[in-house]
């Protein structure tokens, strides 16, 4: 063999697919965890040409290794390996032609030049472009959402004159509707503070269709290859049909107090009703206008990251702060996180009162360490001085409540000339100076919100609700226009008291750990339970169905798709770790378990106390029907991802119990379904990232830009992919080392979601806070991915020598090499 065969032969190996791949994972990994900013990536990664040269090299080993092991005779495999070189084609064409600059307009002005920017490691160096016609601003328009200064969407009137071609017309472009002329994409990226000007990202992007076949091909791909007959996933699935232990079906894509001493547990007995009326006044909040249940409920756990305390519910906690402040300003309701912050207020558990945070003199106990904590960059933040900036947030939500700021509830005749703003009572005073309120009207107010108060102190059921009915009247004659029906604020209310997520992680969690025990009994025994496993998996069933009707419940009441923050994101990943459970692995007890204790896992994480459950109003990028697909999918993967790790683990205490019982069998069979829930998961993953980029191409004007989310999530699907692959490869096809991998690489995922959103907290994905919290749990991400490469190269690396010194047989004996690429099938 010549010299030259030998190293194509090398070169062009799953081996070296395995290197090359890890050495983009780790160049990805340095890129968003290396450096402060995007600017710098892009300078000392993204930019330079060892990074090119990666990319370069995985695409001609691909190439080579397609054309080595004739892929090209299994047409689903060939189309789905086919893919990637084109994706990657459609990358370097845009790498090596496409640009993309800025349009900055203000109202009324013309410009037929665009400013590009030449490297974006040095967003300082750009150039002028001719587009070669005219582009003129007639009008920029921000609308917001009532009452607020957050945006609702922006929106350029623009004309287009080309002289050339003697055409000339008008668009409007706003969020995910873009201008499309000339070989230029325009999108709407910012605006002016004074909101008369619009900054218009301009991309031109030779590459983009290629890139754009090479995801609908690698859809196919994957689709075409779960029923592919000659695939390893349908003949990983023949397997386990063969065993009896699992069965699939199709894939479902789819004020001052009384001169009486006060006591508070005649106040929790008495005033339930009376707060029942006291939640049913509409308030406006951050733009949205909702029953008062949702705000008290939202300030109850921010004080106390609960729903109840000290017998009272939290409609009775805030409508007790109203009418008894100086009572509740001495009761602990305030959560206090840091020993050390406890110490110095001198109180013995988690909760201090409100007093306690001000001294003798009326000033704020803290506010020297508050201001220090402001001053620190928040990467140097300490956690002490993180828990001081939670502290002074938990204190001014109290300060808002006690001083009726934060209940705007009245709105002003004029109200639609003023975006239909709402003010409190705490407003009102500022609106008569401003002239936006008479004086008559604001008295009026007073006495309502007085008349709400003394309803509460003499639990005056009746007095309340003939004054909320009051209030409900002026609201609708003057902001009529954006009010919720009266169905929708009444399933609002409903859905606040019936908690549903947070008692589904005990459901889920019992049920996942009962059937994990019941299936390792069952392998132990060799004998079958079948009414406890229908009790289980019908116990299941109930328990998703309720999840999913909540889901569509919270869906009607935001009126957006519950997936669109960190709280309903990280609830949709248990739903689909739920599903994939009971739909797909129910017959094994084992694999349902694992899928149902890990939905139980990510409802606990849901409702941590960094998580906010609160229905909030969407960024103006957010309001596309891709929301609806591309989230839907990735997450999704999240859920089979999960189950297949949680199985890893199981299948490895298995290996700890083999040589006390026959369990080879077993593995075996668990492995297999491994197997499926990361094919299945990989393939929701890719589409679905691929999905975000078409997104993203059409919101913001290119579909991959590097962000922080993006890079890992294609670390995540490198990972998966070579999981997959390890079947391929002789001493990396073993049963222990794929269970291994595939708990392991879940600590991707886990970096992906988490990591990014709330650690890395850079980028346009992120819903983040820059914080780890004191850091622990990133360091496990971090040592279970370390874990995960190493356990790869070591592997590999044996393999390697042990190929040197012994070449491997092929042999056909019970299919021992049926994932081998020259493996021809059954004789």
């Amino acid at each position: 063999m010549s010299v030259v065969k030998r190293i194509s032969r090398a070169f062009f190996s799953l081996e070296v697919a395995v290197v090359l791949s890890i050495f983009f994972m780790v160049a990805q990994i340095y890129a968003t965890l290396g450096f402060a900013s995007m600017t710098e990536a892009w300078k000392y990664v993204y930019e330079t040409k060892w990074f090119e040269a990666i990319m370069w090299l995985l695409g001609l080993n691909l190439v080579g290794v397609m054309i080595r092991y004739k892929t090209y005779k299994k047409t689903p495999i060939f189309l789905l390996h086919v893919s990637i070189i084109v994706i990657l084609l459609g990358a370097a064409i845009t790498r090596y032609f496409g640009y993309e600059g800025t349009l900055h307009l203000r109202n009324g002005e013309t410009k037929s030049v665009i400013m590009v920017q030449k490297s974006k490691g040095n967003p300082s160096n750009v150039y002028p472009v001719k587009l070669g016609f005219e582009v003129r601003l007639d009008k920029f328009v921000m609308r917001k959402y009532p009452g607020s200064m957050q945006p609702s969407s922006y929106d350029s009137y623009v004309t287009v004159i080309d002289k050339k071609h003697n055409k000339e017309f008008q668009y409007h472009i706003y969020m995910n509707h873009i201008l499309v002329y000339g070989g230029y994409r325009f999108y709407q990226m910012s605006y002016d503070p004074d909101e008369r000007g619009s900054i218009l990202s301009v991309n031109h992007d030779p590459g983009m269709w290629v890139t754009y076949f090479g995801y609908i091909l690698l859809a196919i791909g994957f689709l075409w290859s779960m029923i592919y007959k000659k695939s390893r996933f349908r003949l990983t699935i023949k397997k386990l049909q063969q065993s009896g232990l699992f069965a699939i079906l199709l894939m479902l894509m789819v004020g001052g107090t009384y001169a009486k001493a006060f006591d508070f547990n005649e106040y929790a007995q008495k005033s339930k009703a009376v707060a029942d009326e006291w939640s049913k006044v509409l308030v406006q909040q951050r733009g949205r206008i909702e029953p008062m249940d949702t705000l008290d409920l939202d300030i109850v756990h921010k004080l106390t990251y609960k729903a109840k305390m000290y017998g009272m519910n939290y409609n009775q906690i805030v409508a007790g702060m109203v009418a008894y402040p100086d009572e509740f300003q001495k009761l602990p309701l305030i959560y206090v996180g840091h020993p050390a912050i406890r110490k110095m207020l001198g109180i013995k558990g988690k909760y201090a009162p409100y007093n306690a945070f001000f001294l003798p003199n009326g000033d704020f106990r803290f506010s020297k360490e508050i201001d220090e904590a402001f001053k620190t960059p928040d990467k140097d933040r300490t956690k002490l001085q993180r828990e001081f900036l939670k502290i002074n947030e938990r204190v001014y939500v109290a300060f808002t409540v006690y001083t009726a700021k934060i209940f705007k509830i009245f709105p002003t005749p004029n109200s639609k000339k003023m975006n239909y703003r709402w003010f409190s009572i705490a407003d009102i005073q500022q609106a008569v100076k401003m002239n936006l309120m008479d004086p008559m009207t604001a008295n009026f107010y007073f006495n309502l919100f007085k008349d709400l108060a003394t309803g509460i102190k003499t639990y005056n059921v009746k007095l309340e609700k003939e004054t909320r009915e009051k209030i409900y009247q002026l609201q609708k004659d003057y902001s009529g226009e954006i009010l919720p029906s009266p169905g929708r604020i009444k399933w609002e209310i409903t859905y606040n008291r019936l908690q549903i997520f947070p008692k589904l992680i005990g459901v889920y969690t019992t049920l996942g750990l009962l059937a994990i025990i019941l299936g390792f009994i069952e392998i132990i025994k060799l004998k079958r339970f079948p009414k406890l496993e229908t009790t289980i998996v019908l116990l299941g069933y109930l328990g998703l169905l309720i999840h999913t009707a909540n889901m569509l419940l919270r869906w009607y009441v935001a009126g957006h798709a519950p997936w669109s923050d960190a709280y309903e994101s990280i609830v949709f990943i248990a739903w689909g770790s739920a599903f994939a459970s009971l739909i797909f692995f129910r017959k094994s007890m084992l694999a349902l378990g694992a899928g149902l204790f890990v939905a139980g896992m990510f409802m606990m994480v849901a409702h941590l106390n960094n998580i906010n459950p609160q229905i909030t109003n969407m960024v103006p990028v957010l309001k596309s029907y891709w929301l609806l697909i591309h989230v839907a999918v990735i997450t999704s993967s999240y859920g089979f991802l999960g189950v297949g790790s949680m199985l890893g683990l199981l299948n490895l205490i298995l290996f700890a119990m083999r040589k006390k019982y026959d369990l080879d069998k077993q593995i075996k069979q668990l492995n297999n379904i491994i197997y499926i829930a990361l094919y299945i998961g990989l393939a929701l993953l890719s589409i679905g990232t691929f999905l975000g980029g078409v997104w993203a191409n059409e919101s913001w004007g290119r579909y991959w830009s590097w962000d922080p989310k993006e890079t890992w999530s294609l670390i995540t699907m490198i990972a998966y992919a070579l999981i997959i692959h390890t079947k391929m490869i002789p001493k990396m096809r073993g049963e222990f080392i794929f269970s291994l991998l595939a708990f392991l690489s879940f600590f991707f995922v886990l970096m992906t979601y988490f990591g990014v959103n709330f650690y890395i907290a850079q980028g346009l994905h992120s819903y983040g806070q820059g914080t780890a919290e004191g850091y622990w749990w990133i360091n496990v991400i971090f040592a279970g991915m370390g874990a995960w490469i190493a356990v790869v190269l070591v592997t590999l690396f044996m393999g390697i020598v042990q190929k040197m010194n012994k070449p491997i047989e092929l042999k056909d004996d019970n299919h021992a090499n049926d994932y081998h690429p020259e493996y021809k099938g059954e004789k």
